[in-house]
């Protein structure tokens, strides 16, 4: 080995149909700067673990078929999260379903350093599994450094259990806690959590992963390890047929960031901008897969917002070389994908579903959003994508300030417009983020009143403007008006699943 040997590992629970991409690019970039990593996706391991004794519901969600038909494909999914309800059963007071792990008291909130010195010492149901089959693994493969990559907050009670049980059973192994929750932490000015189980607490940054490759006896730069491809798991080290899907699902950021920087709810604005990985590094990335996978592979982009002329250079590629690959990803709504010519040219490229944040059906809203479309811009996006094959999932955004129910109207008015066109439908109510342009600059959006979660790691505030909380009214309609209008109902009622895109992109 060039080093010590290192292990990047993702904890449960996230969702079983595909490899995180954090911890899995972590590792790439590692091995790009010599260090000896190996990717461990701890999740599906344990997924894997626990459906040992019911082997059909794993082979059920692997079969092409199952997708074919939606209530074999419920089915399916409803026998998972049996299973999952069932691993919890012997631990009160929590609850386990597909990347999801919580609890019923309400006052256990896992965004409290409180609640993370807590989860140690607690058994839970993830010990079976990192006792008997994954800290062995890891001594027999001779692993000197373990990093725990943290992405999801529910990751955390695995995460931080892990440590400890490395720190009793491999006290020779170097303990490292990192990853983007760590770094979202730090970016928005939160003091880091004491974590006594982890010698070290890093982030995902590049000078992070450089301190990482010091930990290994490495010394090396990651600036252009980081560029030199998608940031994306070894296509040799995942355990692809352990993964629930039809077909091998590779997540991949092709750049890191957002390239449109301007949204005011969002907190992008923090990160470094966007640089892109060249096109010839995604040539042959694709190339790879192709080759690694010849009967078919399902990509899933990840960039918070996928550039429309790097989704043409991907479709081009693929259409061009008739590879065998088919992709999904997040966009905005861009005048490209209203071009009819632009999306037959993604459709015959691959292109399976695209996540489009369409926020609001309120010209007022999105200009306060910053969100540079329109309603009318969205319906005709929504139809052309459509019309061209392409499966679309739309995320709503309510409980904005100084957002009224007239304007919620014109947003349940754009979804009737464009019902035959949307296949799946989020929405959600805002959790203002901190370091967001709304968080920073509240009166210039009306906002009257910050205030925290009541615990110290939320990234997230609660807010009020003068009277009204937009929050609470916004609730109330959607429960009394949107969720009960027909065409809303009948595009939930097409697939309720959560797996949401990470199926919905293989269901026809």
């Amino acid at each position: 080995m060039p080093s010590r040997s290192l292990a990047v590992i993702a904890p449960p629970p996230l969702k079983p149909s595909e490899p995180g991409v954090s911890a899995a690019a972590a590792a790439s970039v590692l091995r790009r700067m010599g260090v000896g990593a190996l990717h461990v996706d701890a999740s599906i391991g344990w997924h894997r673990h626990l459906l040992a004794e019911d082997p059909q519901v794993r082979l059920a969600l692997r079969r092409a078929a199952t997708y074919a038909d939606r209530w074999v494909y419920t089915s399916s999914v409803h026998e998972l999260e049996r299973a999952l309800a069932r691993t919890a059963e012997p631990f009160p007071g929590l609850r386990l379903g597909v990347g999801m792990i919580a609890w019923t008291e309400e006052n256990r909130r896992m965004e409290s350093s409180a609640e993370l010195a807590r989860l140690p010492g607690e058994a839970g149901p993830f010990d079976a599994y990192f006792i008997e089959v994954l800290i062995p693994e890891l001594e027999q493969a001779g692993i000197e450094v373990a990093a725990v990559s943290l992405t999801f907050q529910q990751q955390a009670p695995a995460a931080l259990r892990l440590l400890r049980l490395l720190k009793e059973r491999l006290p020779q192994v170097t303990r490292v806690l990192g990853g983007p929750l760590v770094s979202c932490w730090r970016a928005a000015g939160l003091e880091l959590p004491r974590i006594p189980d982890a010698e070290h607490l890093l982030t995902g940054s590049n000078a992070d992963l450089e301190r990482l490759a010091a930990l290994c006896g490495v010394a090396a730069t990651a600036g252009e390890a980081a560029a030199a491809g998608p940031l994306a798991p070894d296509l040799d080290q995942a355990p692809w047929d352990d993964y629930l899907a039809p077909s091998p699902v590779i997540p991949a950021a092709l750049r890191r960031g957002c390239y449109w920087r301007q949204c005011t709810f969002c907190p992008d604005h923090l990160r470094p901008v966007q640089r892109p990985c060249p096109d010839d590094a995604v040539d042959r990335w694709l190339h790879d897969i192709a080759q690694r996978f010849p009967d078919g592979a399902m990509l899933h982009l990840t960039d918070s917002a996928l550039a429309p002329a790097a989704l043409a250079h991907v479709a081009q590629v693929i259409h061009r070389d008739h590879l065998p690959i088919r992709w999904h990803g997040f966009v905005r709504v861009e005048r490209p994908f209203a071009d009819v010519a632009f999306a037959e040219q993604l459709a015959q490229g691959g292109c399976a579903l695209l996540q489009f944040g369409v926020e609001s059906g309120s010209a007022e809203q999105l200009k306060q959003m910053g969100k540079g479309h329109t309603p009318q811009l969205a319906r005709d996006v929504l139809r052309v994508t459509a019309a061209a094959g392409i499966h679309n999932q739309v995320y709503l955004l309510f409980g904005m300030p100084r957002e009224t129910d007239e304007q919620r109207e014109q947003t349940l008015e754009l979804v009737r417009d464009s019902a035959p066109s949307i296949h799946a439908i989020n929405p959600a109510l805002l959790n203002l983020p901190l370091g967001s342009e709304m968080h920073g600059n509240p009166e210039r959006f009306g906002i009257t009143e910050l205030t925290p979660f009541g615990t110290d790691l939320s990234l997230y505030d609660r807010f009020r403007c003068g009277p009204s909380d937009p929050r609470n009214e916004a609730w109330r309609w959607l429960n009394r008006r949107f969720f009960k209008d027909p065409a809303v109902r009948g595009i939930r009622a097409h697939l309720r699943t959560p797996f949401k895109a990470n199926h919905l992109c293989f269901i026809g």
